[in-house]
């Protein structure tokens, strides 16, 4: 199946592009999806958006379908779907 990642403000900027397309199995998982990134993008990551402990981006990074946070990681993902990427942080 075919996903397409968005990446908002400064991640577009680590990863180094804005969105980027993904060919998954079938029964791709947002897990998935997330190692599929780190594949492709992971030497652009820098220690604020990627745990390299946990192999996922930091909780601060959260994506979103349809206007909802995705949750856990075992979240099937189906054909066509487009998930946006951001970072979450606090200011005034």
């Amino acid at each position: 199946m075919k996903v397409t990642a968005h990446f908002h403000g400064i991640l577009a900027d680590w990863v180094g592009t804005r969105s980027a397309g993904f060919e998954l199995s079938d029964d791709a998982t947002y897990a998935d999806l997330i190692k599929a990134i780190k594949h492709r993008f992971g030497r652009n990551m820098p220690a604020q958006l990627w745990d390299a402990e946990k192999n996922t981006f930091h909780q601060k990074v959260r994506a979103f379908r349809d206007g909802k946070a995705i949750g856990p990681a075992d979240v099937m993902l189906e054909q066509g779907e487009e998930l946006t990427f951001f970072l979450m942080i606090a200011g005034g």
